[in-house]
């Protein structure tokens, strides 16, 4: 069988050629692995069964599903004319995953002292360029990456606004929201207290302050989304938005984590948890460009049925 037919077989089955089947099967198996480890720590009292799973399986999990992310959010690009509005929208999402995988390769392997680490191989790695690599990473990943895709939402949301299918908030985002906002109150004002108190700030921290305020507004365009297209009824383009909005809740969540961990609020060993939810989280980012894919070769397919009946 050819390679057209062979395409158009796996469109008519519901199937993504090297899309969402890989991306489930890869983030299902670093998180069940994740696990193992912690049944394992909690078993033998060992702590190095968790340290070691983030250190190379969970790290070589992260890298590879963002560069999942970036490879379909550029596939997606493509399926678009220059001009249109959806084409600039993933062009923005589509840097914002680029700034994801640079961020992940630099905090969680070419930081580390361990054997994904080229640098360290080499015989160039040091505590200070692994400082270095995590700091820049961080920033990648966190404000860089964030403020593009909040500027790729917002273009997506301003496409459903002027087609008049943007829906509303309900009672339960804005409680969501509120909740969310008073938890970036409180940390900004610990914060400030902090610095009064003579607190000298790391690099990586100041370079984090932003990063709450763009997760609320993340958080806010993804509810946004996931309204409007769970009133538009299922289909891939609503699986899409809704993958997207999950992500962004989950990352929010480890968001709060990491902050009532460093608080004392989320004691060891209940802490470690939070290091889990940066796996699905990183899933559900690269399965939202492989919707959008499958939606347009849906839609392709169905506007050549003759490609069909030809097989």
């Amino acid at each position: 069988m050819s390679n057209q037919r062979a395409h158009v077989w796996l469109v008519a089955l519901h199937v993504t050629p090297a899309g969402s089947t890989i991306i489930l099967t890869l983030t299902s198996t670093f998180l069940v692995l994740g696990l193992i480890a912690l049944v394992f720590w909690r078993l033998t009292g060992n702590v190095a069964w968790v340290e070691r799973f983030f250190t190379v399986p969970g790290a070589m999990g992260l890298v590879l599903l963002a560069a999942f992310e970036l490879t379909m959010c550029l596939r997606v690009v493509r399926e678009f004319s220059k001009g249109e509005a959806l084409h600039d929208a993933w062009q923005l999402l589509g840097i914002s995953s680029g700034c994801n995988l640079i961020g992940s390769l630099m905090a969680q392997v070419l930081s580390t002292n361990s054997v994904l680490n080229p640098l360290h191989h080499l015989g160039w790695w040091s505590a200070s360029t692994g400082t270095m690599m995590r700091t820049g990473g961080l920033a990648l990943g966190g404000p860089c990456r964030f403020a593009f895709l909040a500027a790729g939402l917002f273009a997506v949301l301003r496409v459903y606004q002027k087609s008049g299918l943007l829906a509303r908030l309900a009672r339960v985002d804005w409680a969501l929201l509120a909740l969310v906002g008073l938890y970036i109150a409180v940390e900004a004002r610990d914060t400030v207290a902090a610095l009064q108190l003579g607190k000298h700030p790391t690099r990586a921290e100041e370079f984090g302050w932003p990063v709450d305020p763009l997760l609320w507004m993340l958080l806010a365009e993804g509810l946004l989304l996931y309204r409007t297209v769970k009133e538009m009824g299922q289909g891939w383009i609503g699986r899409c938005w809704q993958v997207m909005s999950v992500g962004i809740f989950l990352v929010t969540l480890g968001d709060v984590a990491i902050w009532a961990t460093s608080y004392g609020f989320l004691p060891w060993p209940w802490s470690s948890l939070g290091w889990y939810i940066w796996i699905p989280a990183a899933g559900a980012f690269a399965l939202a460009p492989t919707y959008q894919l499958e939606a347009m070769w849906q839609a392709r397919m169905a506007r050549s049925p003759r490609n069909l009946e030809s097989i």
